[in-house]
């Protein structure tokens, strides 16, 4: 396919001004409207063979499904960065960083000392024994039956067990109203010690007990004390009584930690009461506790069968001392790093949030506030279900439906999870994990309810949607074992701590039964004593991983990791969690944490755009979007072979995108020999620039093989001061005076991309909402030479900033030599056109502009130039005369005497043709010619008398306009007018091409403001006989900072010398605190 015939078919759909040499072209397709996500690896031309004059990136935006904006329809509301990268991992980025000499799991201080032996975190009790020295009154009343057994133990090293007996069985036994002060437990065979016997008795309605609805609340603690039983009659003096009220039913619980299971049980007459009447636990139960480090890394493949429905819950146990916090208890993510699954529990905020479903424009959402007690200082049960096909998402708590959202139906993709943190190694949680499930299915609220206290047995009724269970229950290792039917075993890092639940924390695994202890309830007074004895427990300590770094050259490496315990003061703590003493074990090391200077290194990721999206509200591109064009021939070296191309930053999926990369065949004005950056792109504060903590100088090499150099540097500013405070930056060589001083700084106002919501058309450090970064391009040519190095630094000018930062992308370009003499290149065509860059000044049918482009050795001192209209049979000469350096490019005006030269009965083109330079004919043919599809402005058939309607707004004194013909002789003209006023200028014109063009300064989306309301001008026919009619062409108030529109008055070629145009103009100033 010829260039001439590829680019005219582009022409037609997209409306550019394009070169239309006999050049092939290769297109690369990259993304598109349809693309999901915004990052792929593509396939680039890459023959060493082939030569290309120019690499044009095709850039493509429309507002989703082509819908106008509104919130997230069409065009999403906000403005956001969005720049397209490259990365070539052929190539190293480096930057100078810092990294500790060690990393040390659940370790925050810069001293470590250790051991090799288990050490241990002692837990101090406060237990009670009750003698009695004198019994001055005692009645016992004894209930339950006594012709069975029932082990205290039930097998178990610990264990919680409950037992109801009703009031009238109490009554009928002879217990009466007051307090209880003891217990008589009735043993047939005693057993092994039980260690922290606790009896709790609770006042109940109760009837009868449900193992899925133990009470764990409400008690009152009576008794706590290691305990020996022997055979027949046990006395447990209570070291407070109970008051019982005489009517209520009542709930008698002990609990034991033990640590181990006994080798033999203490076994207790007990009877069957005819109703269930106990629950018993006596499974051990651990969990995973996280304390702000380390996560559970679950295999990516266990979700492969997830895609519009699942399930996930959990037993969690937050940290009252640190919660609420920014935290993520889990989180799944797609292979684009889109956020699948996640969970905080809480947020900063206590709320609880749960997302599931990533198309790549955002995930479906539901949250809600919760009560400290939802997520901490207790175990609580939560479950979090989703079906994309009902579009349902739910949370459930403690198996009740908490909160519900609908209209939530994008599909679920996991392929990375993580337990106790984020993907991305952020937000730890502090808590404990518990029976840990995810399934394929949504589950009912009956079936949560059902099973979340008890384990997970093939006897579910969803069990074949079992995706994984974790009941973490493996309480030392590192390694999470799946206890459901896949396998999924999943790794754990950064050592979390394994937590053994003693007898009275457990709250589930309850089973119930109608065999009840007999029980003895003793109510007497006595002269007593109780004594308080200190009991300490210990809790093993976990392994702290001691990962140990070194540097190689200018790289940091891992020297090895080894496992250790924790030396030196060990705590003991009380039940309440304070410290309340130590002790100390003697360290075998200690391990001081240092700082190492090296260099980060990573693959090469080059900024091909920085561009920032436009605010979507009423933003309309259209069906067809907006199309730019963007030579990117700089990064030829590197846009060869396969490479990913990414959009990020934020942006990436405010509007649909179609990238393509044109290589234009042929002998480029010179061999591209490298790109190579200065510093990697990256963001910098102000303070640390001006510090050298970021874009620090740095020496580098310039080629010996190249002929001359360039540096390229694309900045914006972002943060309150540095978004809207114009800054100078800087490019330095070696010190002294900077070579290079450069503002970054761009005018929104005449921004193409219009109307916009929001305050789009304020000035701004660098970016434009809609619009591409400016480059700055400084040639190096006297200033270095090859293979000499130097010292390139960067910087900002001006007083300091707080609230200021710059996303810097800086390159060094290398080339050859020029391959032509004498080589006069179009660019481009301004006017008349149809590309979105030209908007402003377009449509039009006044003088052509053209830019050209000196790209030779040899200045050019005149260039002759044809252009012509397809259909017209005119052929127009014009001989620029002016010097245009060597790698400069100038806009230049072509004349135009009379209307008719673009009268035309085919389609509209224009045609623009180098003819010479400098009196001959120049070196390169390829890029002399040019064509661009255009739109006439409205033209009126007969002479009219016009007049043109001004309504000022509050700053009428920014406004003026004048009117002149092509002569620069000015026929109408007013300033000086007041506010809120509505002006009226008679304008009579010959046949004519009028252009209208109004500057101003007003912000229509504020609601109120010294601008307030909007200017307008409007241009109409006054020859009515009723006064004004309908207007010719009309100032959009949202139209920024410029208003252009051109008519064409009068058809006759005989008037064609009258050319007359209209300029309406004002110099703006800004409101008051806006910079």
């Amino acid at each position: 396919m010829m260039l001439r015939r590829f680019f005219s078919l582009i022409t037609c759909a997209w409306a550019l001004s394009i070169p239309a040499q006999g050049q092939d072209t290769i297109v690369v397709q990259t993304l598109n409207w349809q693309s999901a996500n915004r990052s792929g690896v593509f396939s680039f031309p890459d023959d060493p063979g082939q030569s290309y004059r120019k690499i044009l990136m095709r850039y493509n935006m429309r507002c989703h499904n082509a819908a106008v904006g509104n919130g997230n329809v069409g065009c999403y509301e906000w403005d956001y960065s969005c720049n397209t990268f490259i990365t070539d991992s052929s190539r190293v980025d480096s930057v100078p960083a810092t990294h500790p000499t060690h990393i040390i799991s659940n370790f925050q201080g810069s001293s470590f000392a250790y051991t090799s032996q288990p050490t241990f975190t002692y837990l101090q009790f406060g237990q009670f024994q009750t003698d009695y020295q004198n019994t001055i009154s005692e009645t016992i009343a004894t209930a339950g039956g006594d012709d069975q057994t029932l082990s205290m133990e039930n097998g178990g090293a610990v264990g919680k067990h409950q037992f109801l007996y009703t009031a009238a069985e109490l009554q009928t036994a002879g217990l009466v109203a007051g307090p209880i002060t003891g217990l008589r437990l009735h043993v047939e065979t005693p057993g092994e010690a039980l260690q922290f016997l606790r009896v709790r008795l609770k006042a109940t309605s109760k009837t009868e007990l449900n193992a899925g609805d133990p009470d764990l609340s409400g008690f009152t603690q009576v008794y706590f004390l290691h305990t020996n039983l022997v055979a027949g009659e046990n006395n447990l003096n209570f070291y407070q009584p109970f008051s019982w009220d005489g009517l209520s039913n009542l709930l008698v619980e002990y609990s034991f930690t033990n640590p181990s299971a006994p080798a033999s049980s203490n076994l207790l007459e007990a009877g069957d009461a005819g109703f269930n009447s106990t629950l018993s636990s006596s499974t051990a139960d651990n969990a995973i506790r996280f304390s702000g480090s380390g996560y559970v890394d679950v295999p990516g493949a266990a979700f492969g069968g997830i895609s519009n429905a699942i399930t996930i819950s959990l037993w969690c146990y937050g940290n009252p001392d640190i919660l609420p916090a920014n935290t993520t208890i889990f989180e799944g993510r797609d292979n684009a790093n889109n956020r699948q699954a996640n969970v905080h529990l809480p947020w900063g905020n206590g709320s609880v949030y749960w997302d599931c479903g990533n198309t790549g424009t955002g995930y479906d959402r539901i949250e809600k506030a919760a009560n400290p007690a939802d997520y901490e200082g207790k175990w609580n049960h939560w479950a979090f279900t989703k079906n994309a096909t009902t579009g349902q998402m739910k949370i459930y708590l403690n198996g009740v439906q908490w909160h519900f959202g609908n209209g939530k139906t994008k599909p679920i993709d996991i392929k990375q999870f993580h337990i106790g943190d984020a993907v991305t190694f952020s937000n730890n949680y502090s808590g404990s994990v518990h029976e840990f499930q995810v399934w394929d299915k949504e589950l009912s609220q009956a079936n949560i309810q059902a099973w979340m206290g008890q384990p997970i047995t093939p006897a579910h009724p969803d069990y074949g949607n079992l995706v994984l269970y974790y009941p973490f229950d493996e309480g030392a290792g590192t390694t999470a074992f799946d206890a459901g039917p896949n396998g999924h075993d999943a790794q754990i890092y950064g050592f979390p701590a394994w937590q053994r639940l003693r007898g009275e924390q457990l709250y589930k695994n309850f089973s119930a039964s109608s065999l009840r202890p007999k029980l003895g309830f003793v109510q007497g007074v006595y002269d007593q004593t109780i004594t308080e004895l200190e009991v300490l427990d210990s809790l093993e300590n976990s392994l702290h991983s001691v990962a140990s770094y070194g540097v190689s050259g200018t790289d940091l490496v891992n020297l090895g990791t080894q496992y250790v315990y924790p030396a030196g003061a060990m705590n003991i703590l009380d039940e309440s969690g304070l410290t309340v003493g130590t002790v100390f074990v003697d360290p075998e090391n200690t391990i001081s944490i240092g700082t190492l200077n090296y260099f980060a290194k990573s693959p090469a990721k080059y900024e091909l755009l920085s561009l920032v999206t436009p605010y979507g509200n009423g933003l309309d591109l259209g069906q067809a979007g907006k199309t730019f064009f963007f030579d990117v021939s700089d990064y030829g070296p590197i846009l060869k072979g396969d490479k990913r191309l990414s959009i990020e930053l934020g942006g990436e999926y405010q509007e649909e995108l179609d990238i393509q990369f044109w290589y234009i065949t042929g002998t480029p004005e010179r061999e591209v020999v490298d790109i190579q950056h200065i510093w990697p792109f990256g963001r910098g504060w102000y303070a640390d620039i001006q510090n050298n903590n970021v874009f620090a100088p740095r020496s580098v090499q310039f080629s010996p093989d190249g002929e001359s150099f360039k540096l390229r540097a694309a900045v914006t500013g972002h943060g309150q001061n540095g978004e809207f405070v114009p800054r100078s930056h800087y490019l330095n060589l070696d010190g002294g005076a900077p070579e290079f001083t450069f503002d970054v700084w761009k005018k929104c106002g005449e921004n193409p991309i219009y109307p916009q919501g929001g305050t789009w058309l304020y000035d701004r450090a660098g970016w434009c909402p809609g619009a591409a970064t400016d480059v700055h391009e400084m040639m190096l040519d006297g200033i270095v030479t090859p293979g000499q190095t130097a010292q390139i630094d960067y910087g900002v000018n001006g007083a300091f900033l707080n609230e200021a930062n710059y996303l810097v992308s800086a390159q060094l370009v290398t080339y050859g030599p020029l391959a032509h003499d004498i080589d006069g290149s179009i660019e481009a065509i301004e006017r008349p056109s149809k590309r979105v860059e030209f908007e402003r000044v377009n449509p039009a049918c006044n003088k052509p502009v053209i830019h050209l482009r000196n790209s030779g050795s040899q200045s050019i001192q005149s260039a002759e130039i044809e252009y012509w209209v397809k259909g017209n049979g005119t052929v127009l000469s014009y001989t620029y005369q002016g010097s245009i350096p060597s790698g400069v490019t100038k806009s230049i005006e072509l004349p135009v005497p009379f209307v008719g030269f673009w009268k035309t009965e085919e389609e509209q083109i224009f045609y623009a043709e180098l003819k010479s330079v400098n009196g001959q004919q120049d070196d390169n043919a390829d890029n002399n010619f040019m064509e661009s599809s255009f739109d006439l402005p409205l033209i009126l058939d007969d002479q009219l008398d016009l007049s043109l309607k001004v309504r000022t707004n509050n700053r009428a004194s920014e406004n003026w306009y004048t009117i002149r013909d092509h002569a620069g002789t000015v026929v109408a003209s007013r300033n000086n007018m007041a506010n809120n006023t509505t002006y009226e200028d008679d304008i009579n014109l010959p046949p004519a091409v009028i252009p209208c063009s109004l500057r101003t300064w007003k912000m229509t989306a504020c609601p109120t403001g010294p601008i307030r309301p909007p200017g307008r001008a409007t241009l109409r026919s006054s020859t009515s006989s009723t006064g004004w009619v309908s207007p010719f062409t009309r100032s959009n108030p949202n139209s920024g900072a410029t208003w252009h529109s051109i008519l064409s008055s009068g058809r006759s070629r005989a008037r064609r010398n009258s050319t007359k145009r209209a300029y309406f103009r004002s110099t703006p100033t800004r409101p008051p605190g806006r910079r």
